[in-house]
């Protein structure tokens, strides 16, 4: 296992170690819970935290700070919100963060890329998440945690995100590839009534990077994935989605795959459907 890995994902065993070693939460290890719905009415923090979570862990929540839009209803958070947001979650400059998520991945990966996007860099996801967790046969818990507050100060690192701007000048230069996490034949993607993706952009699916007990595939395999979709690891990439959620998955991938750094379009076919002019979009054909 390649080193990156090691730090992108960890297995539910390393964890329940940690967590082993230690009696009560440390500033080295800040464990999040990033239980997610779309509907922003939804109170993950009752209906999934509450409910039972691994043990040490706090709740994060996605939409904190963030101010949803047509084009963007996932947004990213005010920087100085999300600084006192992150403080409260004891969140400190060499903590290791480890995010999970209940069901599907996606906001497990969203909450990596936006650390790392607001400058705390030693984070990583949970393989497998919460499901495989207790199918591992370990414990929750629906204590919470005493949390000291940190001295965290977000700084937007702007390698890790592109804008509509930014994808619009890139089919001037073709400088970067850009990866869509939907998959050729996603509806997102088919549906004459609102499919469609970026012209030229190449698909890895994110549904098909993960194994049944919902863990990331083998490195090859999701080399392979890469492959099919026509992806070269050799140049910059960026990736996309929906709504800026999978794509997060696919930057983590290409980073267990040796790629560093891959920024991730925020406003993805969400924004582009809506904003683009037609000579750039590939959209079905209505019949």
């Amino acid at each position: 296992m390649v080193l990156s890995r090691i730090w992108t994902v960890v297995s539910t065993n390393w964890l329940r170690e940690q967590i082993g070693s230690q009696l009560k939460a440390s500033k080295k290890l800040r464990i999040l819970d990033t239980t997610f719905a779309y509907d922003r009415d939804v109170d993950t923090y009752k209906e999934g935290y509450q409910l039972g979570h691994i043990p040490q862990s706090v709740h994060f929540n996605i939409f904190k700070c963030t101010q949803s839009t047509p084009e963007i209803p996932v947004n990213l958070p005010e920087i100085n919100c999300f600084t006192d947001y992150v403080q409260g979650l004891g969140i400190w400059p060499d903590t290791h963060v480890i995010a999970y998520d209940r069901s599907l991945p996606q906001a497990a990966y969203r909450t990596w890329w936006m650390l790392r996007l607001y400058g705390h860099r030693n984070v990583s996801v949970l393989d497998g998440g919460l499901r495989k967790w207790l199918e591992d046969g370990y414990d929750v818990t629906t204590d919470e945690p005493e949390i000291e507050r940190s001295d965290f100060v977000a700084k937007l690192d702007k390698n890790l995100l592109r804008s509509y701007d930014d994808v619009i000048r890139n089919f001037e230069t073709r400088r970067e590839q850009i990866v869509d996490a939907r998959g050729e034949q996603s509806k997102n993607v088919t549906d004459a009534e609102g499919g469609g993706t970026l012209k030229g952009a190449k698909h890895v699916d994110f549904q098909q990077m993960f194994a049944e007990d919902g863990t990331l595939k083998p490195d090859a395999e999701l080399k392979a994935l890469f492959d099919r979709g026509g992806v070269d690891l050799g140049r910059p990439i960026v990736a996309s989605c929906q709504r800026g959620m999978t794509a997060c998955a696919i930057a983590a991938a290409a980073q267990i795959l040796g790629k560093e750094n891959v920024p991730v379009y925020l406003g993805s076919w969400s924004e582009f459907s809506l904003r683009a002019p037609e000579e750039f979009k590939h959209t079905p054909k209505t019949v």
